[in-house]
């Protein structure tokens, strides 16, 4: 391929040393300018893996680009990282998508905002024949041939969060449940579980109010404040997304509760780790999007035999270890070198 490359640049510079009519004429030219296009576009789409998250505004899934960057530098392919700068904008990642099939990509790695808005791009890209695999949730596409899932274990994390409840509020009390996601069954799934270990193991814990994800952070420290206003001797929160947990931080400090009223959250966050360290949250359950992206290129560039369905386990991290070794591949976005 180089060498064949070399030769049409050597052809093309040929116009511009004789007259044209003793070189190639303009029909044979314009075949050769449109074969070099053709082949440029191959080689530079070839070996690329576009890998688009829910969005690129947050270090949650900075650390899945890490992941994806390192495994690419292994297997001698690129990244293309391309997301919208809000979490909601599903169109815009419907036409991210469409831009890597339309291109050929490699393989392309999606965390899709709405798993039902985003089937139909990926039915698009496997009848492209490009490798998909969905990150962080799952679409009712089984996992086949081309097709595969890493996600997170949702009934791991909320046996963990119930866990953690019970044992800060003594096993009493009232919880409520915020940034509840209807659309997604990852998120659906992390609900029951969490309510099924709470009646099992801490009957005495009541949750009295249930709350959907809000879009932006104003909007989450308004529900929870609502929450408070209802509930005024609430003794925990727990959260199923970043922005709730993150909306939780500020309607408590507002209300001066930080102190009484326990935040367990779900995702993990560089304000939130902050959050960690002074006391003002109690806990987040992370999630090892670094390893989902690192996965993600080994799926696309030594693909299993059999498709199938990786679930990966998360960590809770409080005060006592938001700063040691263990959790830092699930907090850093350190790209100076390669993570364990």
């Amino acid at each position: 391929m180089q060498d064949l490359r070399r030769r049409m640049r050597g052809l093309l510079v040929l116009p511009h040393m004789f007259p044209l009519k003793e070189t190639l004429d303009r029909t044979s030219l314009a075949c050769l300018l449109a074969a070099v296009t053709f082949l440029t576009s191959c080689r530079s789409n070839s070996d690329v893996i576009a890998v688009i998250p829910r969005t690129t505004s947050t270090m949650f899934w900075e650390a899945e680009h890490a992941g994806a960057e390192f495994a690419a530098r292994k297997a001698g392919v690129h990244i293309r990282w391309n997301a919208p700068t809000r979490a909601d904008d599903v169109r815009l990642q419907i036409g991210i998508v469409e831009r890597a099939v339309n291109r050929r990509s490699r393989g392309l790695i999606l965390t899709p905002d709405e798993p039902r808005a985003l089937m139909v791009p990926v039915e698009r890209a496997l009848s492209a024949g490009i490798p998909t695999v969905i990150v962080g949730s799952t679409l009712s596409l089984p996992a086949q041939r081309n097709l595969y899932y890493i996600v997170n274990d949702e009934e791991m994390i909320g046996r963990m969060a119930a866990a953690r409840i019970g044992e800060v509020a003594h096993g009493q009390g009232s919880v409520a449940v915020v940034g509840i996601d209807p659309q997604s069954v990852s998120s659906l799934a992390v609900l029951k579980s969490f309510v099924s270990a709470l009646e099992e193991q801490f009957p005495n814990i009541a949750i009295v109010d249930r709350r959907v994800a809000a879009t932006n952070d104003l909007d989450s420290e308004l529900i929870v404040s609502q929450i408070l206003q209802l509930h005024p001797k609430i003794d925990a929160i727990f959260s199923l997304d970043s922005m709730g947990t993150v909306g939780s931080y500020l309607a408590l400090k507002g209300h001066s509760l930080t102190d009484s009223v326990k935040v367990v959250g779900v995702e993990q966050g560089a304000e939130l780790a902050n959050a960690l360290r002074l006391g003002q949250i109690d806990a987040l359950i992370a999630e090892d999007t670094y390893q989902m992206g690192y996965r993600a290129v080994q799926l696309l560039t030594r693909p299993p035999t059999q498709p199938g369905v990786i679930k990966l386990s998360p960590i809770l991290i409080t005060a006592a270890n938001v700063d040691a070794q263990e959790t830092k591949p699930f907090m850093t976005n350190d790209w100076r070198s390669e993570l364990p």
